[in-house]
């Protein structure tokens, strides 16, 4: 199973991920990215993928579990 994990520790709030692809992400009440997905299926993989290579901080990471 493939996960998307955000690390908020070093999430700048840019909102790429949650503007460009949001199938996987939304924004919460403070404008912190979150997560609306489970494991990631092949649709939301690549929309999931995408999204960790525009975070212009490199807090978004797909793992395998």
């Amino acid at each position: 199973m493939r996960k998307v994990v955000l690390d908020r520790a070093i999430c700048l709030k840019a909102g790429q991920c949650f503007y460009l692809q949001p199938s996987v992400f939304k924004a919460d009440a403070e404008g912190w990215p979150e997560i609306i997905v489970g494991d990631l299926d092949d649709e939301t993989f690549e929309a999931a993928d995408s999204a960790a290579e525009i975070c212009p901080s490199g807090a978004i990471e797909i793992i395998d579990e």
